[in-house]
This record gives structure tokens, C-alpha cells and sequence, in this order.
């Protein structure tokens, strides 16, 4: 049964928006830390705004504000009228430019959400988007108004050595610091750190000879791993001035590292918060994918600069202006330094077992929502990742040169403003003189849009007919390509949907094609189509799309493991075998050689059996190792081979092939190869292929190797959160076993990584979460949560959401436990609202 409707969190609507009464000035900041409170003191120019909409003057203004001790309140030195509220304060008899001072205290120490300012770990820290900053003290929380902030700090400078904040210092003393950030911006972007760390530095000089100081702060014990950090931003900063003419504007550029961070980083202005999970890494520590993640995070909080911070969202439900956009950015960044083509498989195979799920779930949400009850709860997969891809849309319809001149447009007419996605819409429409009025509709419709494609070979004409059909007209780029029967491309190109059904004719064709189509993934869309099985075997072996490749590959596994019976699986495995003996590209070998996911499986299931679709997998794994065990074991030997580390793409592609094979090899019983890699391995992508073979079953190798890897990597971070990941994730984790890991001396509820690293994956060990016991497990961890820090409550609850889906007795008992949250007193806005998402009927 839902809560009374009067009890309820209520949602804030888009088309509410309106501007605010009051704009500010400039706001100066005094903040005394202490180790038991927090002397916060405010003082705040404001204006009325000369575009406020209302009818009469504004003589009131509402500031937001939670968790607040007013100590003392002035405006223009005099007490004004004024009261307090569960959400701010309210003033009365506001004039039409006055200076609010105000003294709040708060205290950071006990601040376990992670949000506002919070001590962790020993350091202050900052985390202020979207309403963080309301924690702090008093203000218009809201990013379309913009202010100069000059920030002054005052700690103990024993403890607190280094104290930074946005912007260019002005002055550094022992325990005091003063910074100022020339260029306005909203509250979210605003940034405190202080504590005791070690920097590793360097410069960047701009195209216009500017210098730029380059800081990471980290740990004293990291920042031997800040390196590979410090080389990413660099790249980062080429990249933006050569491929878009974007250039850094302040004198200094920050990065703090923290253990304790909600999310992965932050943007803000001049001084990027991060997870230190997203900075820190060497050979020995990280993998090759943990180094491109770590450089593509580091660029998409650089390329926020422009594409966020200079340019910001008018509202929240423009999220997607800046994240969309910089995601696309941050691709495009890894594309072009690594391998454009795995790269791209690897977004979309993210997209589709992920964003898509949530396109299907009680969540799903257009591009740019509607409304929200919590705001932290849309920073999802569909603001940023669909975001981008309706961005990649543009670029394909515009070209480089098109998407270029509309960016430039975008910086002269907003730099230094608050808009929104329709401001971004007109900039590339008029710099192109493109009409995208139908394609906007791509940001206010959720679900993922089907089409289906029939064909037509009319021999006499030597024509073909290719007739497409959508449900909505949805107007979207589709690539194609046709080949004949030797392989040869016919023609390729890009055909524009605009309709529900359009037809294609295709003349002077000898002989009926092959078609490939959507190729690269060129729209966020669910295809059919009338491919016979040979021409699946057909594209893989001859598509010069690797995506193309790989996706009639991932077709191709999905029938074989869900239904054997509908493919020729002896035809098949000869075409995979040609693959593995013929392609020259290791990373796609690998991607065509890996299995979908048990959560891709899901997705394609109208009833989720877990159990089922587990066997069914693992039977798949063992024929795969019946029919290639000879070829894995020898392609094995020929890429194990000791060569100096880098992550250059042939390094990369290499150590992914020979890992994949040690994966089915170790499924076939190669344990004792398992170990041999784990004990001779010199790169932690190696270590941990080999840690996770010899830990998922039971075996005589387990027990030591566990112990082996902690006391080797037992000081690290890092490293001791895939040690708990892999433990959570194997076969053999039952819950008993994730009882004694959340037990461990190196176990800590208060840190989301390794909460995360634990519970999170537990959650997605299907054959031993999915039970009573289990279910039990995860709702007191976010009943817990509800209270220490909501926002991580709410993304582990978020596992119930697809609940109706499953087979009727796990229906049955998760439904049950979403009932028992909802039941909770003082829930917690950030888990109400997805709850109650979940329970809600159709």
C-alpha cells in the first residue's frame, strides 16, 4: 500500500521553471574549520533580476537551506524579517539590491552523505552538485544563477596544510587561504578542500602562450600513482585546443583525489574533486581498463570546462546539455587516442545492457525529464550516455565540420550563460541551416524507439527495396552498407528517417545483396530484421564495420545460448574459428570471442529466469571449450609473452585476447596455468584475469591465492576493492561469505567504493543473490543507508526495479521487500521516489 498521498515527497515539474526574482553579484565565503564544527560566513550581493517575470517588484526572497545552525543574519547591517523553514529561509521586505551577511554553523564530521562540505578520511571536502550547496550555508541553490565567489579558509595548518577552493589563490599563509574565481558561476560548481596531501605538479602552455600550473593532490603513500594521472590531463588539454579550439582560462588547474566520494568526479570550476579510483593507477595496480577509464573521466571533468562550467544548464532538467554532450566529448577523446572501433563496441554494449534496461523500467525517463522528487536520482544512463549518443545523431546529420561550426556558434552566443538544450538545438541548426525541430523530439519522449526493416531483391530490375518501419517517426541517421556475395562493398552511405514507414531503392544491383545496417551504431534504436543465419556468418566474416561484426557475433551467441536448436552450431564455430586464425585485430577477437552478459541476457527474456539463463550460458561456455581448447591453449602460449607495459592498442588487444582465452582454458579445469599467470603475472590486467579464474570455483588453488593477493596488495585501495568485487561476484560467494567479507578489518559501510565493491556486486551474482535471504540482505543495507547516505541508498535499491519481470516467485519476494521500504518512516526522498516508481501500477 502507497503512503498517504499528503505524507508524500512531491515532484518539481519543467514546465514550473521560472526565473529567479533575484540574481547575485558576487558572494564572498569565510569558512573556520574545526575539528567538531564549522563557523560558515556568508556575505552575498544581490540584484533583482531585470528579466523576473512577475507582475509587481519582488519584495521577498526564499534561500535555500538544510541542516543549518543561523548564528546571525544581516542585510544592509540591519536585522531583517525573516523565518526559517524545513528548506531555507525566507526573507520579507527585500529591496532591490542589498548585502546579506550571514554566520551559520554546520558540522561536517558527522555529514555521512557525502554531499555539502564533509570531513572523511581525516580531509574536508566539497560535493555541491546538484543541492549540495544548501548544506553550507544559505543561498540561491540553483544553476541559473551565476556569482564571482572569492573564498577565505582558515584551519589548522598542522592538520590541514593545503586549503583550496575555485579560482586563482590570492593568499596562502599557514592554516589561511584566500582564492578568487573571475569567472561567475552557480553554487553546484563551488569547491572546498582541506587536508594534508601531496601534490605532484607540472604546466600546460596554452595556444596563446598562457601557463597553466598543473596540481594532484592525493595521499602522501599515492602519489607514486599520478602519473599516468598528470598525462591523461595533458592530453586532455591538447585535445580539446586541437580538435574543438578549446582553451583553459583560469592560472591554475586542481585535481584532489579522496577516497570517500560518491561518484566519480567533479567539475567543479578550476579545482576537480575526484574518487580516487578514478585518478590513481600504475602496471602493477591497475588495468588497462581502469588506465583508459581513468583518462577518459579525467578528460570529460576537463572538457566540462567549456562544455558545463563556461556554458551551464539554466535548470536540472537540462542536465543532459552538459553531460550528453561531454560524455560525447570524452568518447570521442578515447577514440581518437586508442582504438576508435572497440571503443565504440564497448559504449554501446554498455548502452544496451544498461540505458536500455532502464528505458524499460519504472525509471524510464525522456533525455530531458519532465519532473523529479530527488535530482540526484537522473543522473542516469539516459541523461548521459543516451545523451550522448542524440548527440552523436547531430554529428553524423552534420558531419565534423557542420558539428564544429555549430559548437562555435554555441560559444559565442552562450559563453558565460545558463540555457538549455533547445539554446544547443539552435546553435548547430543555425550554424548549419538544418532544421532539427522534428529531431528534438529525441529529448522529451523515454523508451527506446524499435524499427523493423524488410527487404525486397527484384532480380528482373536488378533492384532492391529496403522498407523501414517505426512505430513513432522518430528522425534518425541510419548507416548501411551492401555487399555482394564475394565480400565486395556495393555501396554504403547514411539514409534519414523521418517517417513511420519510408522505402529505399537501391538500382543496378546484379545479384541480391547482403545487407549491414546500423552500422557503428549510428542511432540509440532496437532493429529487427529478416537476417538469415548464413548472412549473420556472412557480415562477421566480411564486414569492415568492426561494430557491425561484433553485434552479428553477440546475435549469433544469444540464439545459441537460448535456443541451440536455431542455429547450426558446427557452421558457426567454423566461422568463429576463421575468425580467431584470420583477424589481425586482438581487441575484436576478443570482444567476437566474449559471451553476452547474463544482464544482456535479461534484457532479451519477457520473464526473467536467472537460474535458467545461467546454466544455459555456462553450457555455452563448455561447448566453446569442447570445439577451440587446443586453438585457446596455443593462441594462449603465442601472446604470453614478457614485454615492457603500456596500453598502447596492440598492447591492450593482446593482453585482452590471451586473458579471454585463460578464461575459458580455466573453465576447462587449466587451473595450474591460472596460477602460473597469477604468480608471474607483472601488470595488474594479468594479476587480475588470473585471481578471478582461480577464485570463482572451489579449488585447490583458492585459499592460498586469496590469501596471496591481500598480503600483497592489502595497503592499496584500489586494488583491495577488486579484491572484494571478485570475491562478491564468484560462483561460490554465497550470502555467509559476504557476511564475513562485510566483517573484514579493511571493510568500511561509510565508504560507497568498497560498500560498493561488496554489496553493489553481490547484487549482480545472480545464482546466489536471487533468493529470500539475499533480498533480505540488501534491503537492511539501504534501510541503513537511508539515513547515512540516501543517495548510494538509492541506486543499490534501484536492483528491485524490474521486479515484475521475473519468474513469480522472485516477483513475489521482491516485490515484498520494496514494500517494506516504502513502509519506513522518514524515508528518505532519494529511495521514495524510485520505490515508489517500482511499485506503482502500469
Amino acid at each position: 500500500m502507497l503512503k498517504n498521498k499528503t505524507t508524500e515527497p512531491q515532484p518539481i515539474y519543467r514546465k514550473d521553471y521560472k526565473p529567479s526574482a533575484y540574481l547575485i553579484h558576487t558572494t564572498e565565503l569565510h569558512f573556520q574549520l574545526e575539528e567538531n564544527e564549522t563557523i560558515v560566513s556568508s556575505k552575498i550581493d544581490f540584484y533583482q533580476n531585470p528579466k523576473w517575470q512577475g507582475t509587481t517588484p519582488p519584495n521577498q526572497l526564499f534561500l535555500n537551506g538544510i541542516d543549518l545552525e543561523l548564528i546571525t543574519i544581516s542585510l544592509d547591517g540591519a536585522t531583517p524579517d525573516y523565518e526559517i523553514t524545513p528548506e531555507g529561509l525566507l526573507l520579507h521586505n527585500t529591496p532591490a539590491h542589498f548585502i546579506l551577511q550571514i554566520k551559520t554553523r554546520i558540522h561536517p564530521e558527522t555529514n555521512t552523505s557525502l554531499n555539502g562540505l564533509y570531513r572523511s578520511s581525516g580531509n574536508f571536502c566539497t560535493q555541491c552538485e546538484a543541492h549540495g550547496f544548501r548544506q553550507i550555508t544559505y543561498y540561491l541553490d540553483r544553476p541559473d544563477v551565476l556569482s564571482v565567489f572569492t573564498t577565505h579558509i582558515e584551519a589548522d595548518h598542522k592538520p590541514y596544510p593545503i586549503l583550496l577552493s575555485n579560482g586563482n589563490p590570492v593568499t596562502q599563509s599557514n592554516g589561511r587561504a584566500t582564492w578568487h574565481d573571475p569567472t561567475p558561476k552557480p553554487c553546484y560548481l563551488f569547491a572546498l578542500v582541506a587536508g594534508d596531501f601531496a601534490v605532484l605538479e607540472d604546466t600546460w602552455t596554452t595556444p596563446t602562450g598562457k601557463q597553466v600550473a598543473l596540481k594532484i593532490y592525493v595521499e602522501a603513500h599515492n602519489i607514486n600513482k599520478t602519473q599516468f594521472a598528470m598525462e591523461a590531463l595533458k592530453r586532455a588539454f591538447k585535445w580539446d585546443e586541437v580538435r574543438f579550439g578549446l582553451a583553459y582560462d583560469l592560472d591554475i588547474y586542481m585535481i584532489v583525489a579522496v577516497d570517500d566520494f560518491n561518484m566519480g568526479a567533479m567539475e567543479n570550476k578550476g579545482l576537480n574533486i575526484f574518487n580516487s579510483a578514478c585518478v590513481l593507477a600504475d602496471s602493477k595496480t591497475a588495468t588497462d581498463a581502469d588506465f583508459i577509464n581513468i583518462e577518459a573521466i579525467i578528460g570529460h571533468e576537463y572538457f566540462h570546462n567549456w562544455t558545463g562550467n563556461r556554458i551551464t544548464c539554466r535548470d536540472w532538467f537540462q542536465l543532459s546539455l552538459k553531460e550528453g554532450l561531454t560524455v560525447f566529448r570524452d568518447q570521442e577523446f578515447t577514440a581518437d587516442l586508442h582504438a576508435r572501433s572497440i571503443k565504440r563496441i564497448e559504449d554501446v554494449n554498455a548502452l544496451r545492457t544498461l540505458q536500455f534496461a532502464e528505458d524499460a523500467g519504472p525509471m524510464a525517463h525522456p533525455v530531458r525529464p519532465e519532473h523529479y522528487i530527488e535530482m540526484n536520482n537522473f543522473y542516469t544512463l539516459t541523461v548521459y550516455e543516451k545523451g550522448a549518443e542524440v548527440i552523436r545523431m547531430i554529428h553524423t546529420f552534420l558531419g565534423e565540420t557542420g558539428f564544429q561550426k555549430g559548437m562555435l556558434l554555441y560559444f559565442e552566443r552562450f559563453d558565460g550563460q545558463a540555457v538549455t538544450i533547445d539554446d544547443f538545438v539552435s546553435a548547430m541548426s543555425d550554424a548549419n541551416n538544418f532544421d532539427f525541430t522534428q529531431f528534438k523530439h529525441w529529448y522529451s519522449q523515454s523508451g527506446t524507439p524499435e524499427i523493423n526493416i524488410s527487404t525486397h531483391y527484384d532480380p528482373d530490375h536488378k533492384t532492391y527495396t529496403a522498407t523501414i518501419t517505426q512505430k513513432f517517426a522518430h528522425f534518425l541517421p541510419l548507416t548501411f552498407a551492401l555487399f555482394d556475395p564475394s565480400g565486395t562493398e556495393l555501396q554504403n552511405g547514411v539514409l534519414t528517417l523521418k517517417d513511420q514507414t519510408q522505402s529505399f531503392v537501391f538500382d543496378n544491383l546484379p545479384s541480391e545483396p547482403t545487407p549491414s545496417w546500423l552500422r557503428g551504431f549510428s542511432a540509440p534504436v532496437k532493429l529487427t530484421q529478416a537476417l538469415s543465419f548464413e548472412q549473420k556468418i556472412f557480415l562477421v566474416k566480411h564486414e569492415t564495420d568492426s561494430f557491425s561484426r561484433w553485434d552479428n557475433a553477440q546475435n549469433l551467441w544469444l540464439s545459441l545460448i537460448m535456443d541451440a536448436d536455431s542455429i547450426d552450431t558446427p557452421a558457426f564455430f567454423d566461422a568463429l574459428e576463421f575468425m580467431l586464425t584470420n583477424t589481425q585485430d586482438k581487441s575484436l577477437i576478443c570482444a567476437l570471442l566474449t559471451l553476452p552478459s547474463e544482464r544482456s541476457l535479461h534484457n532479451h527474456q519477457a520473464t526473467i529466469d536467472v537460474f535458467a539463463i545461467h546454466h544455459k550460458r555456462e553450457q555455452v561456455i563448455q561447448a566453446i571449450i569442447q570445439r577451440f581448447n587446443p586453438l585457446l591453449l596455443e593462441i594462449y602460449h603465442t601472446l604470453n609473452t614478457t614485454q615492457p607495459y603500456d596500453i598502447t592498442p596492440e598492447s591492450v588487444g593482446r593482453r585482452a585476447l590471451k586473458n579471454i582465452c585463460l578464461f575459458y582454458l580455466a573453465k576447462g579445469g587449466e587451473l595450474t596455468l591460472a596460477h602460473k599467470q597469477f604468480n608471474s603475472a607483472t601488470c595488474m590486467s594479468d594479476k587480475l584475469a588470473a585471481f578471478k579464474a582461480l577464485i570463482d570455483t572451489d579449488n585447490t588453488y583458492r585459499t592460498q591465492t586469496l590469501a596471496d593477493f591481500y598480503q600483497e596488495f592489502k595497503d592499496d585501495t584500489q586494488v583491495m576493492d577488486k579484491y572484494f568485487a571478485t570475491q562478491a561476484l564468484s560462483q561460490v560467494c554465497t550470502l555467509d561469505k559476504i557476511t564475513t567479507l562485510m566483517q573484514h578489518e579493511l571493510f568500511c559501510f561509510n565508504t560507497p567504493n568498497r560498500l560498493r565493491s561488496v554489496v553493489n556486486s553481490f547484487t549482480h551474482n545472480s545464482i546466489n543473490f536471487h533468493h529470500p535471504a539475499g533480498y533480505q540482505f540488501l534491503t537492511n543495507i539501504i534501510l541503513k543507508l537511508n539515513t547515512l547516505n540516501p543517495q548510494i541508498g538509492a541506486r543499490l535499491v534501484a536492483t528491485y526495479n524490474h521486479w515484475r519481470r521475473f519468474t513469480p516467485e522472485l516477483q513475489a519476494l521482491q516485490k515484498q521487500q520494496l514494500e517494506t521500504i516504502l513502509a519506513t518512516k522518514d524515508l528518505s526522498k532519494d529511495i521514495f521516489e524510485i520505490v515508489q516508481a517500482a511499485l506503482k501500477e502500469g
